[in-house]
């Protein structure tokens, strides 16, 4: 048996200490990446799909300023306020839910408009009203 030489122990444990720490910050890395990538292929399936259409929101009015509400591209209602006019495009599959509702925050008109593919499936004619609200389901192309 040999004797216990306490330097070489120290050495070893510290060495070990770093290929651990290698081994573990390596994985969190791959897994960082790799999830990653992973979720940006599911963020937005239909703007992949075949079977999906250029959706637009559209807001018109006179007013000095609007409060949005709509479903986004991934399905979660979105808030955003400001003067008109207002934009927001993106793709959807067919099938899936579509709305946009406006609150007028100041004295003049508001509209709004949904299309699919350049079309307007929805739409509200500029009107002196509180809230207006657009609604309608991604067609077949």
């Amino acid at each position: 048996m040999q004797p216990f030489d306490e330097k070489t122990h120290y050495v070893t444990a510290q060495r070990r200490s770093w290929q651990m720490a290698i081994v573990f910050v390596s994985i969190a890395i791959a897994i960082g990446i790799f999830g990653n990538i992973y979720a940006s292929r599911q963020k937005n399936a239909a703007a992949t799909s075949a079977d999906s259409s250029r959706i637009e929101y559209q807001v018109s009015g006179t007013t000095s300023n609007v409060r949005v509400s709509y479903l986004n591209d991934m399905a979660f209602t979105a808030e955003r306020s400001g003067p008109p006019p207002w934009k927001f495009g993106f793709r959807a599959a067919t099938g899936r839910n579509l709305l946009i509702k406006v609150d007028n925050l100041g004295d003049g008109s508001i509209g709004c408009v949904i299309t699919a593919a350049g079309k307007p499936i929805s739409s509200q004619p500029e009107s002196v009203t509180q809230s207006i609200t657009c609604m309608a389901v991604v067609p077949q192309e």
